[in-house]
């Protein structure tokens, strides 16, 4: 039986490129560091961990610092303890020997017990402490993002100096392991340091060439570690990014309908082959290092108990003594062990702990503090020249704009892409203030002397980009509220958007969770998202009610009822409708037509769309070719 030839086998796909986040802030930070880059980082990194700490809980700061004191105290007592001891017990008579020596090693005993009491002691206050950092530091970083002003967003650099310091809020937990550590290192070495000392001041200088060796491995093995971090960084946050998406129910249809398994399955594994043959590459040098560390550091400790083999056979020191020595520079050279391993950890955390504070610095600066007026529900809003340039921009979003706006009108604005239309927006409502010399007016009040709070609590906006919020239907509508609302208010809102019999649907009514990636909880359509959302708006009954493209998702009939709602509530407020659907727009009173940051076309939707070289008669007919 003849055997078939083979088929020439698929194309491969493309390989997914190389990534490398050029533009990390801290990028190639270890390996570009110096010794003494790094000494020099250290005590601040630890002296910002203990900032951080006692804002959050001085007690538990206290009870670690004194902790680490006493273990270290512990460590010296337990050493000059067993120095005290050895030399009672190497005499021809063990019995007589024991009974001379047990005083000491029951201090030695009672000081090692004392020394892992405090360690105890240390490691349950730091857990105590870690949740409360975590809490403070995520809780400033999110306060200071809401109360920012919306021109910091704008400022160029913001996003990344915003992810830096997010890694420093959510590293300055393992700073805090990582400092107890740290300096327990520390007060360990010192403490067998100065037991070495007191046995013969020799000792002290073998020890540090034996240990030295070590120390420079480790800060060595450290920089490759790092540097394999470094070179997968990237391959693997786009590799997480691409597994969520992956997995995600909202793109399971996609990927199944497109026929997108197969790529996106080559794809991620070449990434995780990828980041594991980089891993395995630093295994060889990383071995190396160790190894030639540990031989240069055998060495010199060869040389130490030469040294001591010496000493004993000069006659000045016993041997029982040099046995302390030997178990002292064990314990320092641990302690060593952990200062190169945790100081190197803490001076890269430190880096974005540096960036936390600096950040923390920037937002607080750019908080919306503008003044003190308490301003009321306006009868106008009145523009004088009012524009706006967005930070590292030369050209403006908007020109000087002079306009009047008047209770019980509904303004439709206009434009195209980019015409200002959002900026304007912004304006009107007080999220940002008028720039180059203008003003806008709620009344006789600039809103550059208000305070802000006072102005947003008259305003009710709906958004392009609207939250889903994983709450109950209920806080999605009240959202925003000052608590005591009813929920014959709520349903009334809800009723008026034509919400009311889909909520009622749900299995808990207005106590239903709106979040389908939770256990119990539902998800809404598009449509009845932005349902919910004008609901919430109109629940607030706002003195302003602006709507940015309030009905893009919805159908015919939920758009025509909330459009009729609007007209129902007009006479009471100041409303300002954002829509490219010009069919709507027949219902203002007024239609602006802005194009490149300037006010083109002024009037009602007829008289516009009669006039000769109107834009909004262009826009429309291109609208009903559709």
């Amino acid at each position: 039986m003849s055997v078939p030839a083979a088929r020439s086998a698929d194309p491969q796909p493309t390989p997914p490129p190389e990534l490398d986040y050029n533009g990390r802030k801290h990028r190639r930070a270890m390996d570009d560091a110096t010794l003494r880059d790094m000494a020099r980082r250290i005590p601040m990194a630890l002296a910002q961990t203990a900032r951080l700490a006692w804002s959050v809980d001085r007690r538990m700061a206290i009870t670690i610092l004194v902790c680490q004191l006493l273990s270290g105290l512990g460590t010296a007592v337990m050493l000059t303890a067993v120095s005290q001891a050895m030399p009672l017990l190497a005499t021809t008579d063990p019995r007589a020997g024991l009974e001379m020596a047990w005083p000491a090693l029951t201090v030695a005993v009672i000081a090692m017990a004392t020394g892992a009491g405090m360690w105890i002691l240390a490691d349950w206050a730091t857990r105590r402490l870690n949740p409360k950092i975590a809490s403070a530091a995520d809780l400033t970083m999110v306060d200071l993002h809401m109360r920012a002003d919306l021109c910091a967003y704008d400022t160029e650099g913001f996003a990344d100096r915003s992810q830096a310091a997010e890694i420093g809020a959510m590293r300055a937990v393992d700073l805090a392991d990582d400092a107890k550590t740290l300096t327990n290192g520390f007060v360990q070495l010192v403490s067998a340091a100065t037991v070495l000392t007191s046995l013969h001041p020799l000792l002290l200088a073998v020890l540090l060439l034996s240990v030295i060796p070590r120390g420079m491995g480790g800060v060595i093995a450290a920089r490759i570690d790092y540097r394999v971090h470094d070179r997968t960084l990237s391959a693997r946050n786009v590799r997480g990014m691409m597994r969520w998406w992956l997995t995600t129910a909202e793109l399971a249809d996609e990927l199944r309908a497109n026929t997108m398994r197969s790529y996106l399955h080559y794809w991620y594994r070449a990434m995780c082959d990828r980041v594991e043959g980089r891993e395995l590459e630093g295994a060889r040098p990383y071995l190396l290092v160790t190894l030639l560390a540990a031989s240069l550091g055998g060495l010199f400790t060869l040389g130490m108990w030469v040294s001591l083999a010496a000493l004993v056979l000069a006659g000045s020191m016993t041997t029982a003594l040099a046995g302390s020595a030997i178990i002292a520079s064990q314990t320092a050279g641990r302690a060593l062990n952990s200062i190169v391993r945790y100081g190197a950890v803490m001076f890269h955390h430190g880096l974005y702990l540096s960036d936390y504070y600096e950040f923390i610095a920037e937002v607080r600066s750019m908080t919306t503090t503008r003044g003190s007026t308490q301003v009321r529900a306006p009868r106008e809003i009145r523009l004088e020249a009012a524009a706006y340039t967005y930070p590292g921009k030369d050209a403006p979003a908007l020109h000087p704009i002079s306009l009047t706006l008047n209770r019980g009108e509904v303004i439709a604005l206009v434009g195209e892409n980019g015409a200002g239309k959002s900026t304007l927006i912004r304006l009107l409502t007080g999220l940002t203030t008028a720039s180059e010399g203008g003003a806008v007016f709620w009344d006789d009040t600039d809103l550059a002397t208000a305070d802000a709070e006072s102005v947003w609590r008259h305003v009710g906006l709906v958004p392009q980009q609207h939250g889903h919020w994983p709450l109950a239907a209920r806080e999605n509508i009240t959202l925003g509220q000052p608590r005591g609302h009813t929920d014959e208010r709520v349903w009334d809102a809800a009723e008026r958007v034509g919400m009311a019999d889909v909520l009622r649907g749900l299995p808990d009514q207005l106590s239903t969770l709106l979040a389908r990636s939770v256990w119990g909880g539902h998800e809404l359509s598009g449509g009845q998202w932005q349902r919910l959302a004008c609901a919430r708006a109109m629940y607030r009954e706002p003195a302003v009610l602006v709507l940015d493209e309030p009905t893009s998702e919805m159908d015919a009939r939920g758009e025509h009822q909330i459009f009729r709602e609007l007209r129902a509530m007009a006479p009471d407020r100041i409303t300002v409708v954002v829509t490219h659907r010009l069919d709507n727009v027949r219902m203002a009173d007024r239609v602006l037509v802005l194009d490149h940051g300037r006010i083109r076309e002024e009037g009602s939707f007829d008289e516009l769309v009669a006039a000769d070289g109107s834009l909004l008669a262009e826009l429309y007919e291109l609208s009903q070719d559709r």
